[in-house]
């Protein structure tokens, strides 16, 4: 009988608005299963040489593309080629778009209807990703970048007492408040909500209610 074999791990592919962004965690390379695409404006003819440096050490799984023309959503569209492109190769794969651009989550609602896994971040502080490390390597040492955020530590207490989040913004903040430690004061938890609600893990409806997504 032939071996078994083990199922791949879900790939998350990263695709960055650079031209939005103006920014790059350089840390997150090569310690998960990531594939990321950046894309940048025809005018952006520059960038850091450290962060060229850590791309290139990281080239198999990094896509750099510069567009050579400009134009009102020049950039949007071609994200969107190369998200749907993605999709067709790997639709079990989870798709991450780095931009505060909102005229993506038109294009992150239809790929969620297609039950397909999609997230917009504003930008990589509220990046999480999903599925396990690349199967066959052994799970990488904690650098200073890769230690638990307070967004995460946050998400991961969420999805674990499902049946005792807050139900109101304000007992919600009070809670976010408290896990953010006794220095924490009543900005740092509105800016971890503020993370929460443009990562999509939570929205804020009528009367002030809650409403995860985590």
């Amino acid at each position: 009988m032939p071996a078994a074999t083990e199922a791949a791990p879900r790939l998350n592919h990263v695709f960055v608005d650079f031209e939005n962004v103006h920014e790059f965690d350089a840390s997150i390379l090569g310690t998960k299963a990531v594939c990321f695409t950046i894309l940048l404006g025809a005018k952006q003819t520059k960038l850091d040489a450290g962060l060229v440096e850590n791309l290139m050490e990281h080239a198999a799984s990094v896509q750099l593309i510069r567009l050579t023309s400009s134009g009102k959503n020049a950039l949007d569209f071609a994200l969107a080629y190369y998200v749907g492109r993605a999709v067709s190769s790997n639709p079990e794969a989870h798709i991450h778009i780095i931009s505060k651009d909102t005229g993506f989550d038109p294009l992150v609602e239809h790929l969620r209807s297609r039950h397909i896994s999609t997230r917009r971040h504003g930008s990589f502080a509220t990046l999480t990703f999903s599925g396990p490390p690349k199967v066959g390597t052994a799970a990488p040492k904690a650098k200073p970048a890769d230690i638990e955020t307070p967004l995460s530590r946050v998400l991961e207490r969420l999805r674990k007492n499902v049946t005792n989040r807050p139900k109101k913004k304000k007992t919600l903040l009070s809670h976010l408040k408290s896990q953010l430690g006794k220095d924490a004061t009543d900005m740092d938890a509105i800016r971890l909500l503020d993370m929460l609600c443009k990562a999509g893990h939570v929205s804020i409806g009528d009367k002030d209610t809650v409403t995860y997504q985590v």
